[in-house]
C-alpha cells in the first residue's frame, strides 16, 4: 500500500497506517495492563494469605516484568516513530528535493518488525512462567 496508489477500505495510506498504530498501540497497552494486574494481584495473595515462597515467587513476578516492558515500549517507540519519520520527513517533502534521510526508512521498517517478532517470543515465554507462578501460588498455599 505504501509503494503503490490503491486504497484499502477506502482510506489512504497515512489514515490506514495511523489506524494500524492505534491498534497496535492499543494491543500492546493491553498486554501490559495483563502483567500490571496479575502482578497486583500476585502481590495481594501472596502478602495475605502468607505463601510459603512468598518473596521468592514475588521476585519472579518482578524479573518478568523487568524482561517484558522495555521490549513493549521499544516495539511501541520505534513503530510509533517509523510513522512520524515516514509521514512527517518523508512524505512532507513539497519541494522534491532529496531528503538525507529518507533511506533509514526501510532499516526503521524492519528494525521495528524484527523487534516485535522477537517481543511477541518474549511476551510468550513470559506468559507462560506467569501461569507457572500462578499454579505454584495455588498448590502451596498455607491453610
Amino acid at each position: 500500500m505504501g509503494y503503490s496508489t490503491f486504497l484499502l477500505f477506502g482510506a489512504n495510506h497515512a489514515q490506514f497506517s495511523l489506524f494500524a498504530i492505534l491498534i497496535f498501540v492499543l494491543t500492546e497497552t493491553l498486554v501490559m495492563y495483563f502483567f500490571i494486574a496479575t502482578g497486583k494481584s500476585m502481590k495481594t495473595i501472596l502478602s495475605e494469605q502468607g505463601h510459603l515462597n512468598a518473596e521468592k515467587l514475588w521476585d519472579k513476578v518482578k524479573h518478568i516484568k523487568n524482561i517484558v516492558f522495555p521490549h513493549i515500549m521499544f516495539t511501541i517507540f520505534i513503530i510509533g516513530g517509523l510513522y512520524i519519520f515516514y509521514f512527517g520527513y518523508i512524505k512532507s517533502n513539497t519541494s522534491n528535493t532529496p531528503l538525507a534521510y529518507s533511506w533509514l526508512q526501510g532499516p526503521l521498517y524492519l528494525l521495528g518488525l524484527f523487534h516485535h517478532i522477537w517481543s511477541l517470543k518474549i511476551k510468550n515465554d513470559s506468559f507462560k512462567i506467569q501461569i507457572e507462578i500462578i499454579s505454584e501460588m495455588s498448590t502451596n498455599l498455607k491453610s
